[in-house]
Order: structure tokens, then sequence, then C-alpha cells
């Protein structure tokens, strides 16, 4: 397409990009919007750094060419990371989600992320060891603690070294021993 090739990332004009856009996503024509955007965004122009532009660039991947979405996510800086993130769990694309929030250490919404939607506590396990963050070691003790990987939970409140949380447990494993007795 002549437009996405010559004319659009020599345009310094806001305007034109703007109104360009507006009438690729009107003709439902995503993958020549993507095409469009990657030239825009990825190769240098005056919209390079745009946030709206990497944000709809990230939109378009996630709902038209999914396997491009993780490259973009590595590449590109000034997108808004939470928005992405959210609308990627929503679609099913869990590790991209999960490389967004690693990325700008998002920490909480990570961990959350490995143990609710890719349903890993092994790598939440590995991930609060490389980060070493109060929040994350509690969301995985909890998450060992749903699975009935008591041990483990144990293990990872103990190493925490709060008192308060180790309360919680107490009285959450005194909780379900109650329900689902060792013996």
């Amino acid at each position: 397409m002549q437009v996405v090739a010559t004319a659009i990332p020599e345009c310094t004009d806001p305007d034109d990009v703007s109104v360009t856009v507006k009438a690729f996503i009107q003709a439902n024509l995503p993958m020549e919007l993507l095409e469009l955007l990657e030239k825009i965004i990825m190769e240098p122009s005056p919209f390079s750094d745009n946030k709206s532009l990497q944000n709809l660039l990230l939109l378009t991947a996630i709902n038209s060419d999914k396997g491009k979405v993780v490259g973009y996510i590595n590449k590109l800086q000034n997108y808004d990371p939470s928005e992405i993130a959210k609308i990627a769990i929503d679609k099913g694309l869990h590790e991209e989600a999960f490389t967004i929030y690693k990325k700008y250490e998002q920490h909480a919404q990570a961990i959350n992320v490995l143990v609710e939607h890719i349903v890993s506590i092994d790598r939440g396990s590995d991930y609060a060891n490389r980060v070493n963050k109060p929040e994350v070691w509690s969301r995985l003790a909890k998450a060992q603690l749903d699975v009935m990987r008591i041990k483990d939970s144990v293990g990872t409140w103990i190493s925490m070294k709060c008192s308060v949380l180790c309360s919680s447990i107490t009285q959450i494993l005194t909780s379900r021993l109650r329900t689902h007795p060792i013996l």
C-alpha cells in the first residue's frame, strides 16, 4: 500500500497521521493498520514515542496478530502498561501480561498473573526469589495455601519473618485443618 510505504512514514503533521489512522480503523483494516503503526512507531519518526500510537499498536496486535505482541512489549517504552496488561489478560495473553508487569516492576500484579492465570506456583516461587518483595512472598504463600501446598506455604511465611503474617497463617491453617483433617 503506497500510503503505508512512503507517505505516512515521511509525514510530520500529527493531523495527517490521525486522519489516516482513523480511516484504517473505520475501514476495519487491522493488518494494514498494524503495518502503518509499525512504520510510524518502530522506524524513527516524530511519532515514535507517541503514547497513544504505541497503545494502539499493542491493542491492534492483541486483537489481530498475537504473535507480534511480545516483541512490541519488549521494544516499546511509552505505553500504558497497566491498561495493556489488563487487556492482554482479558484476551488470554497471560505470558504477555506477565512480561509487561515484570518489565515495569509491577511485582504484585506479575505474581498474580503467575499464580492466577498461568497457574504456576513453581514459577511464582522463582519470581518471588528473584524480586524478594514482601507483597510477592505474601501472594505466593496464599497461592500455595490455596492449592494445599501447606508445607511450602508455611516455609514461605516463615521466611518472610513477619509475626503478623505468621498469625494469619496459623488462623488459616487451623481453619483448614478443621475441614481437612490430616489423619
